[in-house]
């Protein structure tokens, strides 16, 4: 046994002998002694990241330099349980610092987005992208310091308790960069410190792991060097004789790194376990822990070469930290005996594979063995889904693990819907049943490309051939590439690298690019370049290559096969039928990052481990470019942030993002829509005619001025979103002419073309009546989702009309008249179209499948709002009542209650009849109120009963709405004003003077209410008053206004004329009892009726 240890020592060593490892000697040799970090950069990185570490949390942070200099620097920030650590950029390996948890006292938010971690030396200043990301590495970090408060070695600040076995310790010289360092061996690692105290201290530099390390002699008899994959390091001491122990401790160090036998003479105890599960050698030293094998070496490099995805390939030895108890007993369970009975369980005795095959016999058998699955059991249930499905969902709840293991790889979807909502997937579900070994097979193939359906071609996972390719820029290609701007190349993708060369067989690569480092592919156009097909791969150097073919069917396959190579895979399904996909910073997303594909207007994103889709057409707003030059999309699901980036693949997502958001010129499929699918355009015109132009004589026959209905198209077709409708600004003859207009030149029309139309006016010839009916039906239902839902609000708003044509003079056959034209793009000689909308409306409960008695509950609601009108008809051009939209709890699409209000209606009467409406019978100890809601500023003002609501409605901004939902607080109010004696209230509270959307600062101030006076003072109280505001002339809204990153969620806004206050509360309650006190001056005591 130490006879093969010494073996795999050799060759290790020999392996990063050959490394060149040369030094910069031009670097000037200066002591950086002063410096705070040291820049130990690699010279190489690893090809994936491994988990040597459990990292808690991880991201961008900037820190100030030491000294207390001004200016932040960018660091990657890893924290772990023991160490939270920063790093010259991601992909580094060592880190300029590492500060140890046990050295920390404690982490203190301050400011807006910053956060102190307090040492027993020094405090370091953190900053964060926003307040949230900063609240998060506060609560990770302060949860880490609670775990460790009693498991921490006193005399100790830098190794957790029980964790401490220093070997060798002592001063030395690093070379490159030239600094004196203190230096320690711990365990299996060597340790930097800048210097010793410092190491009492807690704080170091960086950990060097020594079983990937080799040490060899330097050019002088005092130094020497320490080779890892990634860098060498150079040290030089003293004498030689202490050369010579270093040399000796950090041998001995390597040594114990590789030495694991207790690891392998465990796993052997089973039988089957001590020859390779492919070609029978003897003790097998490496496992594939998805495909649960056991391997022998050269086995082990014939499964690397099937890539990570494929086959996870580990070795017994040296990679210690993989081998969980869990995994352990997965293969103590399996063995190769079982397993094979999976893999093997066809292998004719010609093709089985003996120990002194040559390197492509093993290629080829276990490729076919494992990729192919050419000698595997198929299960009994293989192609039957929704049963492989079930019978995961049980086998994860028992001890069979050969059963799981079939199943994986025969086509089970591993993350299939269990049934349980609390146990959705069925690792949860082997978690919930104790189930630990299974939960831990189940891990080690969830990334894994075993477990997808067989029947795929397991070729589209690699691919070669020859494509034409331009030069790579650093811009984004914008202009036309002829076919003499592409040369031939021999293309070939595979074990995790895209490269290409001049022909197919050179030797020679010409480029290429790991598939970890293509952050972009992009499918251009048909006809775009030269060559009818093209795409474009964008890499993380920043460069763009772009590739073509005049045979689509090649490109189609390339494009498939580097999205499996570069997609997680719970993107595969995309897999060559997405336009452009990727990854981006992305604030919401797993460390940042998030992975985007888009496909037509739907963009499928990768958060965390669930992906959601976004119909980009269905956007609430899109902001291309914030301030900070991000890219911000708000839809149903909440803001999702796209950080700024330099590279050119930012420029093409935003230019897609945009153009697939919908567009004013294009067809209603390709217009900005509501959650209901209806385009903003006709969503909006038909919101602001209900609003206003109900009972308005003639509406849609008189024509808007012709100057105002151009312009507002033209705004509409900009960008509809951002078009707010004001009564003040467009008559509703104006917005109802928009409206026409748009409807008669979109193109392809409501009914989706000229073939289609002519079948609508074909129908209308029916004599059958209930003939006819059922042929609208199946034309409707063969409309575009769009079209359809597009008709169907239209036809609703045209019955509502129809419904008060007493009052506004539009009949039915008005209305035909007008919209017939309009829909049939017709000049009206023909009646047939006004024919076809009449018997819409007449019929729209046949046809469009609603309720008849949720139409008549709407019309009977429409008529009563009719008489009173006729009664009370308006003076002057403000109303004495109109219909109101106010909305019940919470403000979503097609949501709102109209009501008929009254001059003279009270917020009381409104929740009562909208209550009474919606059926709603208040309970005791439920207090309803209504609120006047600002969108923008993410404020509401709770409505004194008595107020009267026309005023308050008329006053609404275009971002403001009433809101009816219960009282939480008011329960609490009346109940604190019982048992106060003295009526006033004053202490401390954090205060902004709200300027500008960039007003942030937040002051201590002392403010007192008391008498009929709120009174703002500069400092503490007994200082000088600096502001003075009558309660009764101040308006109190409540909220959190995040944009503004308030110390607490508990805030009060007060407006006074056009002066803004901001007061953040430490509390609830504190907010509650200044609430009631101001209430209670401001309406003399009357704050509820009959309390």
């Amino acid at each position: 046994m130490a006879l093969k240890q010494e073996e795999l020592l050799r060759d290790i060593q020999k392996c990063f002998n050959n490394l060149n490892v040369e030094e910069d000697k031009k670097e000037t040799v200066i002591l950086r002694e002063r410096e705070d970090s040291i820049d130990i950069r690699c010279t190489g990185f690893p090809d994936f990241t491994e988990d040597f570490r459990q990292i808690v949390k991880a991201g961008w942070l900037e820190k100030t330099p030491p000294k207390g200099g001004k200016i932040y620097q960018r660091r990657w920030v890893q924290l772990d349980s023991e160490y939270l650590r920063y790093f010259q950029t991601i992909k580094e390996v060592y880190s300029k610092r590492m500060v140890s948890l046990g050295s920390v006292d404690k982490v203190v938010s301050v400011g807006d987005s910053r956060f102190e971690l307090h040492s027993q030396s020094r405090t370091f200043l953190f900053r964060a992208e926003s307040t949230q990301e900063r609240n998060d590495w506060v609560c990770c970090i302060e949860k880490i310091l609670s775990d460790r408060k009693h498991s921490l070695e006193p005399r100790n600040l830098f190794f957790r308790n029980g964790s401490v076995n220093i070997s060798f310790e002592g001063y030395m010289e690093m070379l490159s960069p030239r600094t004196k360092v203190y230096t320690l061996i711990n365990k299996d690692k060597l340790f930097l410190f800048r210097s010793h105290e410092e190491y009492f201290q807690g704080v170091g530099i960086t950990d060097i792991d020594m079983r990937m390390a080799n040490v060899r002699d330097g050019e002088n008899k005092r130094s020497f060097t320490l080779t890892t994959p990634y860098r060498a390091f150079s040290f030089m001491v003293d004498s030689e004789s202490e050369k010579q122990r270093w040399s000796e401790a950090l041998k001995e160090c390597v040594s114990r790194a590789l030495s694991c036998d207790g690891l392998c003479e465990s796993i052997w105890r089973v039988p089957s376990n001590r020859m390779c599960a492919d070609c029978s050698s003897s003790m097998p030293e490496w496992a594939s822990v998805n495909l649960c094998v056991l391997l022998c070496e050269k086995c082990a490099g014939a499964h690397r070469s099937l890539g990570q995805n494929v086959s996870k390939v580990r070795s017994l030895k040296l990679d210690e930290r993989v081998w969980t108890d869990d995994l352990i007993r997965v293969f103590l369970l399996l063995g190769n005996g079982k397993a094979n009975q999976f893999w093997g369980a066809n292998i004719p005795p010609s093709e089985s594979l003996c120990s002194s095959a040559h390197s492509e016999q093993r290629l080829e058998h276990i490729t076919a063995k494992y990729k192919d699955g050419k000698y595997r059991k198929y299960h009994t249930l293989y192609g039957q889904q929704e049963a492989l499905n079930r019978a995961l969902c049980s086998a994860v709840q028992s001890g069979d693990l050969l059963e799981t293991l079939s199943l994986l790889n025969c086509g089970v979807d591993i993350n299939c819907n269990t049934g349980i909502p609390e146990f959705p997937t069925p690792l949860s579900l082997a978690k919930r049943s104790g189930q630990t070994v299974q939960a831990e097979l189940l891990m080690q193939n969830l990334n894994s490309e075993s477990f997808t359906p067989v029947d795929k071609d397991a070729s589209i996972r690699s691919q070669s051939g020859y494509l034409f390719k331009t030069a790579s820029s650093a811009k984004p290609i914008t202009d036309h590439k002829t076919k003499t701007d592409f040369s031939q190349r021999w293309c070939s993708l595979g074990d995790g690298m895209f490269s290409y060369f001049k022909s197919e067989q050179s030797h020679h690569k010409c480029g290429g690019m790991k598939t970890s480092e293509i952050i972009c592919l992009s499918v251009n156009s048909p006809g775009k370049h030269g060559y009818e097909h093209t795409f474009e791969l964008y890499s993380e150097e920043g460069r763009v290559y772009l590739f073509g073919s005049d045979d689509g069917s090649i490109i189609k396959n390339w494009i498939q096969a580097i999205a499996m190579a570069v997609l997680p895979p719970a993107l595969f399904d995309v897999c060559g039928t997405c336009d452009r996909l990727g990854r981006l910073r992305c604030t919401e997303g797993n460390h940042g990052i998030g992975w985007f594909c888009l496909s037509g207007f739907k963009l499928q994103v990768l958060l965390e481990d669930n992906v959601q889709i976004i119909d980009l057409r269905k956007l609430l707003t899109l902001n291309l470019s914030d301030s900070a030059g991000s890219m911000v999309l708000v839809w149903r699901g909440g803001p999702l942030h796209l950080l700024a980036d330099r590279r050119p693949h930012f420029v093409g997502w935003q230019t897609f993002i945009q153009q697939r958001s919908g567009a004013g010129d294009q067809p209603l499929s390709q217009q900005q829509l509501t959650d209901l699918g209806v385009p903003v355009i006709i969503d909006r015109c038909l919101d602001h005619v209900t609003r206003y132009g109900l009972m308005s004589s003639g509406i849609y026959r008189k024509n808007g001025v012709n100057s105002h209905v151009t312009k507002l198209l033209e705004r509409f077709q900009n960008d509809a979103r951002s078009v707010t409708l004001l009564e003040s600004d467009y008559s509703v003859d104006d917005v109802a002419s928009t409206l026409k207009r748009f409807l008669r030149e979109v193109k392809d029309g409501v009914f989706n073309g000229q073939e289609n139309n002519d079948n609508w006016l074909r129908a209308a010839g029916l004599e059958n009546r209930a003939e006819k009916i059922k042929r609208y039906q199946i034309l409707l239902s063969n409309l575009p989702d769009v079209n359809r839902e597009t008709l169907k609000a239209l036809i609703h708003h045209l019955v509502c009309v129809q419904h008060l044509s007493d009052e506004n003079q539009m009949t039915i056959r008005n209305l035909g008249i007008v919209f017939g034209p309009t829909l049939f793009h017709t000049d009206g000689t023909d009646v047939t179209g006004s024919q076809v909308v009449e018997e819409l409306i007449q019929n729209y409960c046949s046809i469009f499948n609603v309720s008849e008695s949720d139409l008549k509950r709407q019309l009977n609601m429409t008529s009563v709002i009719l008489n009173k009108h006729k009664s009370q008809r308006p003076l002057s051009r403000t109303p004495s009542s109109t219909i109101c939209a106010v909305y019940l709890e919470k403000k979503t699409e097609g949501a709102e209650v109209l009501v008929q209000v009254t001059a003279d209606m009270t917020v009381v009467k409104l929740v009562s009849v909208v209550l009474e409406l919606k059926g709603i019978q208040q309970a005791s100890e439920e207090f309803w109120s209504c609120y006047e809601v600002l969108e923008k500023d993410d404020m509401e003002r709770t409505l004194h009963y008595q107020e009267r609501v026309l005023p308050i409605y008329f006053s609404l901004s275009c971002h403001s709405h009433l809101l009816i939902k219960r009282n939480p607080y008011i329960i609490s109010i009346m109940r604190y004003l019982e048992n106060v004696e003295n009526l006033c209230k004053t202490g401390p509270l954090r205060v902004c003077e709200v300027k500008s959307e960039s007003s942030k600062t937040f002051h201590s101030r002392h403010c007192e209410l008391s008498g009929t006076t709120f009174r703002l003072h500069k400092e503490q109280q007994g200082s000088q008053c600096e502001r003075e505001y009558p309660v009764k002339e101040l308006k109190l809204y409540h909220g959190c206004r995040s944009k503004m990153h308030p110390p607490t969620p508990w805030g009060l806004i007060l407006i006074y004329d056009k002066q803004q206050w901001y007061l953040c509360c430490e509390n609830e309650d504190e907010l509650t009892e200044w609430t009631a006190v101001f209430y209670s001056i401001q309406y003399n005591g009357d704050i509820w009726p009959s309390w």
